[in-house]
């Protein structure tokens, strides 16, 4: 069908080109989306009526296909339209309490918002979104009694265990029964409990000498000492390892062997196999975070397996799915579950339950490893451009990671960098907020691949950040007087 959008646009608050002269006021894609909200407010899309093709559209309005997509992406948010999978996109019932944020506040331009290169977030398409509202709504027609009335099971609920506890043993290589699983709200809950299950204020803890900032945050919270061990691009190096057990007789080692936040170093099988000889000889408890096991094509199997009896293994579904699925998995040594099920019932009583449903879903039906295969095209994508725009600089990524750990050229510090980058419009993350105490800051920059959902905008902001690095640094950032 074809839809008179041309009133509308014609409005010169619309924000859409004036005569074919004046420049937009904003991106067309929102003033296509507010256009349609005006005609279906004002009766002339009723509800039930069928759109056009994103490609017939654009060709109505001269605009590209890309445009009509964003503009029905939009209007989708804005609770205006509906796609439905083989029926094409269709116009809702009109409901006023649904108008929100999307019409009221203002709509940052892209051409101007900060390009974001810093933080550690899958991508997410709108196919995405698209399976996350499949699911809710095919649970809201056959959901399990439990997940609405359950308020005992800490752990979780029986089959939402059996199900994770099938999945993490096929699927990761990780060894147990339903009964060692605990289900958390994500992997940073399931770190605090396993970190708070044998370690104590004062207690002295092992890691990398680069590491995930959530453990820093960890030990500042909960009081206890944490020493960075040396690591090169297969992760902790054993003999440091080996050193440090015997000098410092920890109580406890944190280790990230896939895909290490921020250099995305990760151990082969024979570096596994040597650091846990270390740790059983020492007897030293393990909490490996393995949250990044599902972004690597081949099967690494986890440390925890090697040594189950003093493992705590966590991993998760939100850096290969969506991030706001917040369910994180932690097997739990036998003789220690006494110890963590208390600290679960006392930081959110248990893990939420709708969460873990559609996790059980997604896990069951396949949906986790068609997600999670996207994922790894889409991050190998990502990081062959970058390969492509930062070239010849040295630099330091899996294939399908979330980042790169980028060394800067001679003349350049990472935190004059951050801020010119920030004058640019990118925002980029140092080495600092990764550094364990004694360890020596690297002239190092963490770049973060996923957070733009487009391709075009990470682009963008390569080639911003290229163009800086090719330039000698300024003089003098800050003046000290």
């Amino acid at each position: 069908m074809t839809i008179d959008l041309k009133p509308y646009l014609d409005d010169p608050q619309s924000g859409w080109p004036q005569g074919g002269t004046s420049p937009s006021t904003q991106p067309k894609y929102l003033a296509i989306a507010r256009a349609m909200s005006r005609a279906i407010h004002a009766g002339e899309l009723i509800p039930g009526t069928r759109l056009p093709t994103h490609r017939q559209l654009a060709d109505q309005l001269g605009v590209s296909v890309q445009t009509v997509s964003r503009a029905y992406a939009q209007a989708e948010k804005m609770g205006l339209i509906q796609a439905r999978i083989g029926s094409g996109t269709w116009v809702n019932a009109l409901d006023d309490n649904r108008e929100s944020a999307y019409l009221r506040a203002r709509e940052p331009h892209p051409e101007t918002a900060i390009i974001d290169l810093s933080i550690a977030h899958p991508v997410c398409p709108p196919s995405h979104h698209l399976r996350f509202r499949q699911a809710l709504s095919q649970l809201s027609e056959n959901l399990h009694p439990e997940v609405v009335t359950a308020n005992r099971p800490i752990a979780g609920l029986s089959h939402q265990r059996e199900q994770a506890s099938l999945w993490l043993t096929e699927r990761l290589g990780m060894p147990g029964e339903a009964d060692d699983r605990v289900l958390c709200n994500g992997g940073a809950h399931a770190l605090m409990l396993a970190v708070s299950t044998v370690v104590q204020h004062s207690d002295l803890v092992l890691t990398e000498a680069l590491t995930d900032h959530g453990l820093i945050a960890l030990s500042r919270t909960l009081g206890f000492q944490l020493r960075g061990v040396p690591i090169d691009e297969r992760g902790v190096m054993p003999d440091a390892l080996d050193t440090a057990c015997t000098r410092y007789k920890p109580r406890a080692v944190c280790l990230t062997p896939t895909q290490l936040n921020p250099t995305g170093a990760t151990m082969d099988e024979q570096r596994r196999n040597e650091v846990a000889s270390v740790l059983e000889r020492h007897g030293v408890w393990l909490i490996e975070d393995d949250v990044h096991a599902l972004l690597e094509p081949t099967r690494l199997t986890p440390l925890s397996a090697r040594i189950p009896m003093q493992s705590f293994h966590i991993t998760s579904l939100t850096k290969s799915t969506v991030p706001g699925l917040r369910a994180g998995y932690l097997t739990v040594p036998r003789s220690q579950l006494h110890h963590t099920l208390p600290r679960l019932r006392a930081t959110s009583w248990m893990a939420t339950p709708l969460m873990f449903e559609v996790a059980s879903l997604w896990i069951e039906d396949g949906t986790v490893e068609d997600m999670a295969s996207a994922q790894r095209e889409l991050l190998a994508e990502r990081q062959i451009l970058a390969a492509q725009i930062l070239h010849p600089l040295p630099r330091m990524a899996r294939p399908s990671s979330l980042h790169l750990w980028l060394p800067l050229p001679g003349g350049w510090r990472a935190d004059e960098l951050q801020q010119v980058a920030e004058q640019e419009g990118l925002a980029i993350t140092t080495s600092t907020p990764f550094m364990v105490e004694q360890t020596v800051a690297p002239s190092c920059i963490r770049i973060s691949l996923g957070a733009e959902p487009e391709l075009a905008r990470l682009e963008e902001g390569l080639e911003r950040l290229a163009k800086l690095l090719n330039d000698a640094p300024p003089p003098m950032m800050q003046m000290v007087y």
